[in-house]
Order: structure tokens, then sequence, then C-alpha cells
């Protein structure tokens, strides 16, 4: 995979991190300072779960990142 096709997967995989910061952010409103519930727990723990697969996807990316010559 060259690294065009790499920073491609990259910013897709940015996109998706922030979409689950807001879901993150949306669920934490929800409890409004105050204690979250079970439920709401769950989803937290779930979407941390999906944020942590995401990094190690993109680090995966960096793993494999090939620099050009100048």
């Amino acid at each position: 995979m060259d690294n065009n096709k790499k920073a491609d997967i990259y910013h897709s995989l940015l996109l998706k991190h922030d979409k689950l910061d807001g879901q993150v952010a949306d669920i934490k409103a929800e409890a409004a300072g105050m204690t979250l519930n079970e439920d709401q727990k769950r989803r937290l723990e779930e979407l941390e779960n999906q944020k942590s697969l995401v990094v190690a996807e993109a680090q995966q990316l960096f793993e494999t990142f090939k620099p050009r010559k100048a």
C-alpha cells in the first residue's frame, strides 16, 4: 500500500474517531454533571473500546510507513 492510500485511510480513521468522541460527549451531556447510569456507562465503555480499535488501526499504518526520498 502506498503512502497516499495510507493517508486516505488515516483521514477516514480520524473522522471516525471524531464521530466517536462526539457520541461520548453526547452521553456525558445527557448526565449533565450527575452520575452516569448503568446504560450510559455501558455505552461509554463500548465507544471507548471502539476508539481504541481505531487508534490501533491508525498505529498499524505508521508501522508500515515508507518515507520518500527528498
